[in-house]
């Protein structure tokens, strides 16, 4: 009976300073992600519109990350034909008895080439949209000091 209450007691502390803890380091993690304290002041129109721009729906933060969706979506689908159309090229020389020939090696080209354009267009989107949520964050920061 006493190693229940004890067992009882200790699983209740234990809870009590997880809660403590968790709620400390989530205020913490408050405090690092918001170093110039900007969620707590009132914003004008355009410094709304200005933090708008990174994720509502239809701003250019939105279409950044929609386009990098899709040129992920693109690479994944050359990748996808680029492999088929090699499993094709291949049984189709066996088939002819000739398995080291190369029928289709100016397309296969032409894929290589569009599938590392496609991962260009993948790192200049995400680079983009890094690019502009430091833009943002930079231009409320400047514009919320006390001039001089």
């Amino acid at each position: 009976m006493r190693d229940s209450r004890t067992l009882f007691a200790v699983a209740l502390l234990s809870f009590c300073l997880g809660t403590q803890v968790s709620r400390l380091s989530s205020n913490g993690a408050q405090a690092q992600d918001d170093l110039f304290n900007l969620s707590n002041r009132k914003f004008t129109r355009e410094e709304t519109m200005l933090l708008n721009m990174t994720h509502a729906k239809g701003s250019v933060g939105f279409f950044l990350l929609e386009s990098l969706r899709n040129a992920r979506e693109s690479t994944r689908n050359i990748e996808k034909g680029l492999f088929q159309l090699r499993e094709i090229e291949k049984s189709y020389a066996k088939s002819k008895g000739q398995p080291d020939t190369r029928y289709l090696a100016q397309t296969e080209l032409k894929m290589v080439n569009a599938k590392q354009r496609s991962e260009e267009l993948e790192g200049f989107a995400s680079d983009c949209f890094h690019t502009l949520k430091s833009s943002i964050k930079e231009t409320l920061f400047e514009n919320s000091l006390p001039k001089k």
